[in-house]
């Protein structure tokens, strides 16, 4: 199998997309692409959790200084204009729940909201910040200590980010 060597650019372009998330800190609401798992929480020693990045020149990041928690919520293609206006517009002009239409619903274990209109909600308690030197985002690992999901969710309905394309997950090759 014969490769051409390629810009490093171009080799992080290959990459397969992210899941878009639509991440609430307090009160204000974030598009993030940039999310993980860190810990699939098979033990009580390891518990479940998941990162997000976040840009330290962002209102979130602000808030996130204030307190120790975040909501994930998972959107689905009916909420793609409000994923794109709470990518786009800034929580230190607007209320962005106001702007995209969507029911902040109060969490049960955190003080952040959660996303009414969004199948999937995830309540997450800081335990770890990571900062690295050249890296514009600050990671934010929180601990899972609540999930909710519709009955009629399925995953194959999230939504993925390739850079300026939104995509749907693929078919199963093999179960």
């Amino acid at each position: 199998m014969t490769k051409k060597e390629i810009t490093i650019q171009q080799g992080i372009m290959a990459f397969p997309g992210f899941p878009i998330v639509l991440v609430c800190v307090k009160d204000n609401i974030i598009t993030v692409a940039a999310v993980s798992f860190f810990s699939f929480g098979d033990r009580q020693e390891n518990p479940p959790m998941v990162m997000v990045g976040i840009v330290p020149t962002r209102y979130t990041y602000e808030l996130l200084k204030e307190t120790d928690d975040y909501s994930i919520n998972i959107p689905t293609i009916e909420l793609l204009e409000a994923i794109k206006i709470c990518g786009s517009k800034s929580g230190w002009e607007v209320n962005k729940f106001e702007a995209a239409n969507l029911t902040p619903k109060t969490a049960k274990k955190i003080s952040s909201y959660l996303i009414e209109e969004c199948p999937v909600n995830l309540e997450c308690k800081v335990v770890h910040k990571v900062e690295l030197q050249g890296s514009s985002h600050t990671w934010f690992i929180g601990e899972i200590v609540a999930a909710y999901q519709q009955d009629s969710y399925d995953r194959s309905q999230a939504i993925l980010y390739w850079p300026r394309e939104y995509r749907f997950i693929g078919e199963v090759i093999k179960k």
